[in-house]
């Protein structure tokens, strides 16, 4: 007998129709969303650390970002990942109390309500939405993804 498949519950965001509920819905939402975190993608392999990306710290000048994707961010710790050897995780749902602090965490599920609202302005891929311009200038300024979505929160 086939085994039925599970969806998320439904988030009809972009091309993405229900929430992830495994890593590789994590990976593909990142992938859809990259250009919103200002991201710029080098490679993403099944190997710790999932992905290498860059992102902008100032004209001509961009820093590594090792990233780890997992669902829910206490994965990082059940697989025993080496916390030294990761700059970011990008999750669904951050559950991770004690994470330490030099592991920046963005939760997918907490962003998508801010970006759904935003989602008519970034669909010329060409063009920056208002909230990626914002992003950009605090990320240059050295505020993380977390304090940039506060600030954010707060201008609004």
């Amino acid at each position: 007998m086939l085994k039925r498949r599970t969806f998320g519950s439904k988030l009809e965001f972009r091309s993405l129709s229900c929430e992830p509920i495994n890593e590789q819905g994590v990976v593909y939402l990142f992938g859809v969303l990259h250009d919103i975190f200002d991201f710029k993608i080098e490679s993403i392999q099944t190997g710790f650390p999932d992905c290498i990306a860059r992102r902008k710290l100032k004209k001509n000048r961009w820093e590594e970002i090792r990233i780890e994707f997992e669902f829910e961010s206490i994965n990082f710790k059940q697989h025993g990942h080496p916390t030294d050897q990761a700059d970011m995780i990008i999750c669904w749902k951050h559950n991770w109390s004690d994470c330490p602090e030099n592991i920046e965490v963005i939760e997918l599920s907490s962003q998508i309500e801010k970006m759904e609202v935003i989602q008519e302005e970034v669909k010329e891929p060409r063009m920056l939405s208002e909230y990626q311009r914002f992003c950009q200038e605090k990320r240059l300024e050295g505020f993380s993804f977390s304090e940039i979505s506060s600030l954010w929160r707060e201008r609004k």
